[in-house]
């Protein structure tokens, strides 16, 4: 009897210990908190989040690499008190949020979509008569965080649904598609329904493995479906659905979708041999990278070189041979702008033979020694590196390097940027980023539109094509434009590629044998591909840009497309529109993966609450009446909100006025995510405002593209 009182006194004394601390949900929705008298409280005990959450799904449909997906879920409250469901999940880093939807307590709420300006005003306006504001900070990362809490009455359900877009880019051979899961979850119905598309056909089709259960996998010439379901004991130790495939190549001018005058070039041709390379690796060894970072990058450089090929020529930055290598020892400060300007020096010498120019920067922290200003080093390395036509790209290891300044130095010499977390898996990652650049195919690769009048706004010249990638071009043809032409040249290590087809306009149509779509629902597809794809390019032109004027024109130009096609981008936030008596308990946000600050909430008199939206950076939230609109702003009859019926549940509510949270972002933010410069400040005087639109109802079965829709239906102005 004595040892087992001692093992239960043990065991529930370390259970009410480890459960005193706060919930971390990762994508997911729990009961996790109460209201008692119009005060929120942490919960002091373990809720059962079984019984919490009911089904957990994903909808998704890829066509010719788009893909659009809606994660849905819902949620039962069984106890006697209020409490607060969270919703949250982490988003590829490169995806558009297009539509949010939230019932809860027999309300629904949706996002709404103003200009950035009306909603400055409103805000303003509500600042003015003392409601509520409050503010959030994260830190920034690659992976975007979206978080909400709504509170449940007793006995109550809620209902969430998130949908995005993004366009899968092509690496290593393959385009990967991820979801994320429950991790040590417990579902009662968890379920991942997934349609692909490709009229170019498909090649290669696999889902990497999971734990319990099995995909059930339907491949087709041009089409597939995937269904995951896993068993009730293997759900709660799900991380992420992952799927990869690659599509065939039959045409070495590229694949083309065409419809309505909007169209977009991939480009990715096969069967070219690597043309030798010159790389230069600079890598910090300033104090902070002693200890596991070094061992790591030590570990990363002896794989990579010994991986180079006989005609490939490298240096490091003050080494010049394999073996020291492993003599490297941290120590000093980071001096960034130096390095580049010594890397790019030897990169310049004549080459008797085609050869691309590579320099590799790899730091994990920020400038603190010679020149520090941000934008002082972008210019300085633009120009030392114009002379060698070099491409750079920037790696950034851990939590602390600068990745806002390898952004914007990779994008000013056309090559990326990529964050590499400190695990025990970094080794491995950096290995992996180089590999996505070891092969250079082409140089100086043109695609042009010979006798058309194509306005391209994504670029249509590219210093260099690699094994394994793809060049994506997005362009739009004047009207009555029946036939596109396309030309594809490049410099290779064999000589000159010349490449040619030609498109007949409206020829983007589902192949045999994949599940009918409305010409309507077609065309809007490729128009909102366009659209994105546009939009990601003129958020990596205005990074480049070397001055003000060019990047308040990208950044106007953003802005539009971003309102035109509802999509939560940089230069956009996301405003909640709740009901009079509240609803949301905290505030919905778009973070970055790590862990998210809990914000300052407070209610309004009337019962509105905070909410806010952080894209990469520090935001700002404020919450305004929905009343309180501007004359420029049309006011409308509160609509209908039609759930169609699905597995996971959801009932067809009434959506009624309410009280409108806007979510202010810190103008720097818009122009240049992450970098707070002054000049990026300027740039953007006086600020703009955008806000998300919503598109539908709950988890639509399987979600098409979404049809375009004009500024007039988003209630702003004529």
């Amino acid at each position: 009897f004595f040892w087992a009182f001692c093992f239960y006194f043990f065991f529930f004394f370390f259970l009410n210990c480890s459960l005193r601390t706060n919930p971390v949900c990762f994508c997911e929705c729990s009961i996790c908190g109460t209201e008692e008298n119009g005060i929120k409280k942490k919960n002091r005990r373990k809720v059962n989040r079984e019984e919490g959450e009911l089904s957990f799904g994903v909808r998704a449909a890829i066509v010719s690499r788009y893909a659009s997906t809606c994660v849905c879920s819902a949620v039962h409250n069984p106890h006697a008190v209020a409490r607060h469901a969270a919703f949250e999940l982490d988003l590829p880093p490169a995806a558009f949020i297009t539509n949010f939807t939230v019932i809860v307590g027999g309300k629904a709420h949706q996002a709404e979509v103003m200009e950035k300006r009306r909603a400055r005003e409103l805000y303003e306006a509500a600042r003015q008569q003392g409601r509520t504001a409050a503010h959030v900070g994260t830190k920034e990362k690659e992976t975007q965080r979206f978080h909400v809490t709504a509170s449940v009455a007793a006995g109550g359900d809620a209902s969430f649904e998130l949908c995005y877009e993004e366009l899968l880019r092509r690496r290593l051979g393959t385009y990967r598609y991820t979801v994320h899961l429950h991790p040590q979850r417990v579902v009662p119905e968890l379920r991942v329904e997934l349609s692909i598309t490709e009229r170019a056909g498909i090649a290669e089709l696999r889902v990497l493995p999971l734990p319990g259960g099995t995909a059930v996998l339907t491949k087709g010439t041009h089409c597939a479906h995937v269904a995951f379901t896993p068993t009730p004991q293997d759900r709660a130790a799900l991380g992420g659905f992952v799927l990869e495939y690659d599509v065939a190549r039959p045409d070495a001018a590229g694949d083309v979708e065409l419809y309505d005058g909007y169209f977009v070039h991939f480009f990715a041709p096969t069967g070219l041999s690597p043309i030798p390379k010159d790389i230069v690796f600079v890598i910090d060894v300033s104090g902070s990278m002693s200890g596991t970072k070094m061992k790591q990058t030590k570990a990363a450089m002896r794989s990579i070189l010994r991986d180079l090929r006989p005609r490939d020529r490298f240096n490091i930055h003050r080494t010049d041979v394999v073996g020291t290598v492993c003599a490297v020892s941290p120590h000093g400060w980071t001096d960034i702008n130096h390095a580049l300007q010594v890397a790019a020096a030897l990169l310049q010498h004549p080459a008797e033979e085609p050869r691309v120019a590579l320099l590799l920067l790899l730091t994990d922290g920020e400038p603190t020694a010679g020149v520090t200003d941000g934008p002082r080093i972008v210019s300085n390395a633009r120009r030392a590196l114009s002379h060698s036509a070099a491409l750079l790209f920037g790696l950034a290891f851990g939590a602390d390097a600068d990745f806002a300044l390898l952004r914007r130095l990779a994008a000013a010499s056309g090559g990326t940027a990529r964050h590499i977390p400190e695990d025990a898996d970094a080794a491995f990652r950096l290995t992996d980023v180089f590999q996505e650049i070891d092969s250079p195919l082409l140089q100086d690769v043109e695609l042009t539109y010979p006798g058309t009048a194509a306005q391209l706004i994504a670029p249509k010249l590219f210093p260099g094509y690699f094994q394994g990638s793809e060049l994506v071009v997005a362009g739009r043809l004047e009207p009555g434009t029946e036939l596109l032409r396309i030309r594809a040249s490049g410099r290779g290590d064999e000589g000159e590629l010349h490449a040619h087809t030609e498109v007949v306009a409206n020829v983007t149509e589902l192949p045999p044998g994949c599940p009918r779509l409305p010409a309507e629902l077609l065309g809007a597809f490729v128009c909102r591909l366009w659209a994105f794809v546009t939009i990601q390019e003129l958020l990596r032109a205005q990074l480049g840009a070397n001055s003000t004027a060019a990047r308040r024109r990208l950044a106007a130009e953003a802005t539009e497309l971003s309102l035109r096609y509802h999509f939560v981008t940089p230069f956009t936030s996301l405003v909640v529109v709740t009901a009079d008596d509240g609803g949301l308990s905290s505030p919905p946000s778009i973070a970055t993966n790590g862990p998210t600050a809990t914000p300052d909430v407070t209610g309004t008199p009337d019962g509105a609450v905070t909410a806010a939206v952080t894209v990469l950076g520090e935001l700002g939230d404020h919450a305004v009446t929905g009343n309180a609109v501007p004359p420029t702003v049309q006011q409308r009859p509160p609509p209908q909100l039609q759930v169609p019926p699905v597995p996971w549940g959801g009932p067809s509510l009434p959506r009624g006025p309410g009280n409108a949270v806007l979510l202010q972002t810190d103008e720097a933010e818009l122009l240049a995510p992450g970098v707070g410069s002054e000049e990026f400040v300027e740039s953007l005087n006086p600020p703009v405002y955008v806000i998300l639109t919503p598109t539908g109802g709950l988890c639509p079965s399987p979600p098409p593209p979404l049809p375009h829709r004009t500024l007039n239906s988003l209630f702003l102005r004529p």
